[in-house]
């Protein structure tokens, strides 16, 4: 219910019944930049593992495009033939049994063990061991302990402080409007743009929404002029399905019902309005959205009432569907990842920057 509220309130037009509630807004946000404070600067024992660490996290409130890049930078390393490791609390799952798999193993596990972010990548990267515990310092150790690791990647790893990271690569949505870059949850900043003092790397993602990027990277130097700096636009070259898989061009003469539970949902529907021959209808639900059977069935009902040839859906919203029968082809949009300077050269400075090694087994 909170979520629905905030994002009508970020939303609303300069003019409208949602600015009576400013004031409280304010008020919330001055209390929360206090605790985010407090959180930082609080005297904590730091714990150091002797594998490198990489932490790609954000600053702002909502889908940043995170996971795609947990799962490139994974990719890529494993290509090489490094083992990797994941990182990662399971946001949004429904336990608190600690959990240390490879990723094979892991995509079959229930959704409510492994939260869906987990799950995504566990079937992205079946090669990948993955570490899931609401303690990332503890997952990490775990991680540690099970031995053969080259390189740990932590899952939304920038406001976690107890654990040393030997590179912090900050997500920084460019589709964001400059008026929300407020604390939350009068704006969507999970802390002061400061905050990014402390990345290494910053990874502008949907640069082609930015408002004007050079001014973005001018104003994102001024802050930390010591980061380097990437652009990263996603674009989806296939949709997946349980059974089988299409390029892109499947959906030019299809009509298309979406739905979606994930933090910035507009990019998405841009997307996909741009690819589709007819959407139909573009459903928001909240972020890690629970799927109850009595909310399949009105998925279902909508899709049915505006005859859509094909349902699409994100990769964490898939995954927690279940065998549920749409009475139609579902699939989900398979998000890739085109960055510049180029992924090689990201690569190639991680590498350096962390001395990394194969260790042997």
């Amino acid at each position: 219910m909170f979520e629905r509220w905030w994002k009508a309130y970020l939303r609303r037009p300069d003019l409208s019944g949602w600015s009576l509630l400013v004031p409280l807004f304010w008020l919330a946000s001055a209390i929360y930049r206090v605790a985010s404070r407090l959180h930082r600067v609080w005297p904590r024992t730091v714990m150091r593992v002797s594998i490198p660490i990489i932490s790609v996290g954000n600053i702002t409130v909502g889908g940043t495009g995170k996971t795609p890049v947990v799962a490139m930078l994974a990719r890529s390393f494993i290509e090489e033939g490094f083992q990797v490791g994941i990182i990662s609390s399971g946001w949004g799952r429904h336990s608190d049994d600690a959990v240390l798999e490879p990723g094979y193993k892991m995509s079959k596990l229930s959704v409510e063990l492994t939260g869906d972010e987990v799950k995504l990548l566990a079937m992205l990267l079946p090669e990948a061991i993955f570490s899931v515990d609401s303690s990332k310092t503890i997952a990490a150790e775990r991680l540690a302990e099970h031995g053969g690791i080259d390189l740990m990647i932590v899952d939304d790893g920038f406001q976690h402080f107890g654990l040393a990271r030997d590179v912090d690569i900050v997500t920084y949505d460019a589709a964001v409007e400059s008026r929300r870059l407020k604390t939350f949850p009068i704006g969507v900043l999970r802390e002061p743009l400061t905050g990014l003092k402390r990345a290494d790397i910053i990874l502008i993602t949907r640069a082609n929404f930015a408002e004007d990027i050079t001014q973005l990277r001018q104003k994102l130097t001024r802050i930390n002029p010591g980061a380097d700096m990437y652009h990263a636009q996603f674009f989806a070259p296939e949709l997946v399905g349980s059974e089988r898989r299409y390029p892109i061009k499947y959906l030019d003469d299809k009509s298309v019902f979406l739905f979606a539970g994930i933090g910035n949902f507009i990019p998405l529907r841009r997307q996909l309005d741009a690819l589709a021959g007819d959407l139909d209808e573009a459903m928001e639900l909240s972020d890690h959205q629970v799927y109850t059977p009595e909310l399949l069935s009105e998925i279902k009902r909508r899709a049915d009432s505006c005859g859509s040839d094909v349902i699409v859906t994100t990769g964490k919203d898939w995954v927690k569907l279940g065998s549920f029968d749409f009475g139609r082809e579902i699939y989900y949009l398979g998000q890739s990842i085109d960055l510049d300077p180029g992924e090689e050269k990201l690569t190639t400075l991680l590498r350096d920057k962390l001395n990394l090694q194969k260790r042997g087994r």
